[in-house]
């Protein structure tokens, strides 16, 4: 289950399906600028660059119409920079920003609505405080409706501090709850108390939006752009050019909970986070889910979904349909969890307004917010200015293969020779390593898991490792032994199914296939499962302490880190919530060994104690509605977090790839086999079609060398500004001062004093011409 597994597998088939969306997408509604007089032989190329896999020029700003508080509304919170206001008749709310006088509402524009001619329950969505999925205990059937087409009532409304508290009732459902709406001294917080909602009758509530219009825009009656939290960032810009599309965007908050809505399709989400723009570098506003998140998803409606109209707002979801099988024949009724999801449910707006109304300021806003929540690692005071940059290289010790009797491990790079690669990319000038071991324990990396903390005597046993690792303690390489606390093998001496393995809502094991329909058929047979979070993290503290005292200072965690879910199983079940908390407390564990962990894609609830972020993502899911792939997350981590990219010698396109990495800040990856890559063949990682060091090894000098002359003056520098200066050209400014300028097109391009070759990258200021 792993995201990097599931990267190369599709990697090849998608890059030829996206690169034609993309193309088509590009003559398509998102090209802003008008079509001006091009060379044919440009013509392709400038095509592949309007399209959504990369980031457009911003177009001259058109004028933002100018608002202010509508009649009607009441002045109930304030603060340093905002004033809230609601509308004690409809409840809707406005947000006025004291320096801008620019007034946010919760309710679209009246003119836009008439133009829109909206029917009645659409209009009713729109001015409603809330809108909502229900269903009735006696027929489960989901309905979709809002506070005023269910005739609602509000049964109480008093001042708290910064804002109000109101209680809705919905006498059809006999539903009541409560939704608090105030201002704290860094934005606006609108939270769903858990314990307020109540249901007096044979309703039941599924799921919620609290102010799910607060900013939205028709068309492009606004100019700007909603940002969702897709892959490393993506955006829809608003405009006129109308397309219908039959789905909005729906990203899940840590993906589908397994036990729950099983393994159905998902628009995975690690960190949760939105915002709109009305009009770039003069207004804006970021969301971050806070509360209820483990439960909740990014919902964003491109114009053409339904209504013109755009929006983005968090829905939260209060019950979960799922699947009951009634019979071997996997005959069954669809129904709902009994119990309401945990916790409060709540949303946070920060404004933004000037230089930092855009996607930009959001990621700084993000940052600043992670920081104040303590949930980034301390940044070191006193940085290295002469450190080179690092590069990731995964060792594949061993895997199974299949033998007459009996699976066996399969050597394809013992301890000794990983350490000789290593110090042959030491003598070619590679001097700064992230080295992980995969495979290394008994078993392989496809046998028993969880593992077992015993050095694969194919490799060279425990004698083989410790020479390695003294080897590189010496060296100053950072040497991880991978490993992962989520996936659950037959055959662990360690575990039971039955009592480790989680169940699911309807009592069943949670069970699917480990290996990929794309790999040997050879293992179609292999079914994994999901190790339990409590015994997760008994293990982790046996194998922390262990690995301590086998001298150890680094691990790499693969699926614990973004892979969460509930878990149904024994008298006490455990809720997404209690599972993120426990992997929390793994990670806690880990660095109370004085561990650093490398984490593949970590969740923000892991990135306190992420050394090092594996596998980020570069890309988007490249949507036809989404217009722009931005770097977002990069922008929000550079400077605190080393990340890297998914591994190069797996990559379609090594020239784009290597100027995406270079512009995201990200540092190399690859994987790599002693053995000829053709002896995978026959074991679970045949998908890895070429990992032979022989054959790599320039490579690895070639993307490092070129890493480190683009990234070693910014490796701990926060990414402060970026700049798309023509299609396929862009400047990413940093905060010392230095600028990265990067060409992915066909031909020169000059900026005054500044020449960027084509398809090549050049690094300005800090003393730099």
């Amino acid at each position: 289950m792993a995201k990097r597994k599931q990267a190369v597998r599709f990697g090849l088939v998608l890059a030829v399906v996206l690169l034609a969306g993309s193309i088509a997408h590009a003559f398509g509604e998102s090209a802003e600028t008008p079509p001006q007089a091009v060379a044919p032989d440009r013509q392709a190329e400038l095509a592949f660059f309007k399209s959504n896999r990369f980031t457009m020029p911003e177009p001259e700003t058109k004028a933002v119409p100018s608002t202010s508080v509508a009649p009607g509304y009441k002045r109930i919170g304030e603060n340093a920079g905002l004033e809230l206001y609601m509308n004690m008749e409809t409840y809707a709310i406005q947000v006025k920003n004291k320096a801008t006088g620019y007034v946010w509402s919760s309710v679209p524009d009246g003119k836009a609505m008439q133009r829109e001619e909206l029917n009645e329950d659409w209009k009713n969505a729109m001015l409603s405080p809330f809108i909502l999925e229900y269903f009735k205990a006696d027929d489960e059937a989901l309905s979709t409706s809002n506070f005023r087409s269910l005739q609602g009532k509000a049964m109480n409304a008093k001042p708290v501090p910064g804002g109000m508290e109101v209680t809705y009732a919905l006498p059809d459902l006999r539903i009541q709850l409560t939704v608090r709406t105030a201002l704290d001294d860094s934005g606006l917080v609108v939270t769903l108390p858990s314990g307020s909602i109540r249901e007096n009758g044979d309703g039941r509530l599924a799921s919620i939006q609290l102010y799910p219009f607060l900013g939205s825009v028709r068309k492009a009656d606004v100019p700007g752009y909603l940002f969702i939290p897709d892959g490393s960032g993506a955006l829809i810009r608003f405009t006129d050019r109308q397309t219908r599309y039959d789905e909005p965007y729906v990203g899940q908050i840590y993906g589908h909970d397994f036990s729950t809505t099983g393994f159905s399709p998902t628009n995975w989400v690690s960190y949760p986070v939105f915002g709109i723009v009305h009009g770039v570098k003069r207004n804006a506003l970021m969301g971050v889910v806070e509360q209820g998140k483990t439960n909740a998803e990014i919902v964003a409606y491109p114009s053409g979904v339904n209504t013109n109209f755009y929006w983005v707002s968090p829905r939260f979801q209060i019950r979960y349909a799922y699947f009951q099988p009634t019979s071997q024949s996997m005959g069954g009724i669809n129904r709902f969890t009994k119990d309401k999801t945990e916790g409060d449910k709540q949303v946070r707006y920060v404004f933004l307004s000037g230089g930092k109304a855009d996607y930009i300021g959001m990621a700084e806003g993000y940052r600043t917010y992670l920081q104040a929540q303590g949930m980034l690692p301390q940044v070191s005071a006193n940085p290295s200015a002469d450190q080179d940059v690092p590069v990731e290289i995964d060792f594949l010790g061993g895997d199974i293969e299949p033998g007459l009797l009996s699976k066996h491990v399969v050597k394809l790079t013992s301890f000794e020779e990983a350490q000789g690669i290593l110090d042959d990319l030491q003598k070619q000038g590679v001097r700064r390593i992230t080295a992980v071991l995969k495979g290394w324990n008994a078993g392989g990396l496809n046998g028993a898991r969880p593992i077992k903390p015993v050095f694969a005597g194919e490799l060279g046993g425990r004698s083989g490792f410790e020479a390695l690792r003294d080897y590189a303690r010496k060296q100053g390489i950072a040497l991880h032994l991978y490993t992962n606390y989520t996936d659950l093998l037959k055959g662990s001496p360690r575990t039971s199914i039955r009592a480790d393995a989680i169940r699911a809502v309807t009592n069943r094991l949670v069970e699917y296939p480990f290996v990929s329909r794309y790999v040997s058929d050879l293992y179609q047979d292999l079914n994994g499962y999901f190790l339990r979070p409590g015994s997760a993290l008994e293990l982790a503290k046996d194998d922390f302490r262990a690995f301590r005292e086998d001298g150890l200072a680094h691990l790499a965690l693969d699926g614990t880190g973004y892979m969460l879910f509930s878990d149904y199983g024994g008298k006490h079940p455990v809720t997404r919530t209690e599972a993120a908390e426990t992997y929390g407390k793994l990670a806690e564990e880990a660095a109370g060994q004085s561990l650093d962990l490398a984490i593949v894609q970590p969740n923000d609830y892991m990135l306190k104690h992420t050394a090092s972020y594996l596998g980020v993502p570069m890309e988007t899911s490249q949507f036809m509605y989404t217009t722009d792939s931005v770097p977002f997350v990069q922008m929000t981590l550079h400077g605190i977090v080393d990340y890297y990219e998914g591994y190069a010698n797996l990559q379609a396109d090594p020239s784009e790839n290597l100027l995406r990495m270079i512009e995201y800040g990200a540092y190399p990856s690859f994987i790599i086999t002693k053995e000829p890559s053709w002896k995978l063949q026959n074991t679970p990682s045949s998908e890895l079609f070429s990992t032979a060091y022989e054959d790599w090894a320039g490579e690895i000098k070639r993307l490092y060398e070129k890493a480190n002359e683009a990234l070693k003056p910014v490796q701990h520098a926060f990414m402060t500004d970026r700049t798309v200066v023509d299609y396929g050209i862009v400047k990413v400014g940093y905060s010392n001062g230095i600028d990265i300028w990067v060409n992915y097109t066909g031909q020169d391009y000059r900026s005054g004093p500044v020449l960027v070759k084509a398809r090549d990258f050049a690094v300005t200021g800090g003393g730099r011409s």
